[in-house]
């Protein structure tokens, strides 16, 4: 796995959602599934992993991570079994947090690398 992102470094203040999309016809074996899993889980030990879960509405799910930037957000959907064994796609969004420390107003004009 990519240890690009590393969330101990000083620019790691960005927040990204990739939202996965179930490819029509592709079934999820119990094998691609625990790949998945460990993809996550080591997303997690290494601090980049926010929350994730699947979107049932949807036919998909959602990770949120924390990582440096939006190459980091790709690099780490690249390397989903998900996504490399054709089972998904994905689309990436910067996620601007509202919180009690910016008055629930997110600087909207920041610049995030593309």
């Amino acid at each position: 796995m990519s240890t690009a992102g590393d969330p101990s470094s000083e620019n790691a203040v960005s927040y990204f959602l990739i939202f996965l999309k179930m490819v029509p016809g592709k079934n999820l074996s119990p094998e691609v599934l625990g790949l998945h899993a460990a993809h996550l889980s080591e997303l997690d030990r290494s601090g980049r992993l926010v929350l994730a879960g699947p979107i049932p509405e949807r036919a998909g799910g959602l990770i949120a991570l924390r990582v440096a930037n939006l190459a980091d957000a790709k690099a780490v959907a690249d390397e989903d079994p998900l996504v490399w064994g054709g089972y998904q796609t994905y689309e990436i969004g910067t996620w601007l947090i509202s919180n009690r420390q910016n008055g629930y107003r997110p600087h909207l004009q920041q610049e995030h690398q593309k």
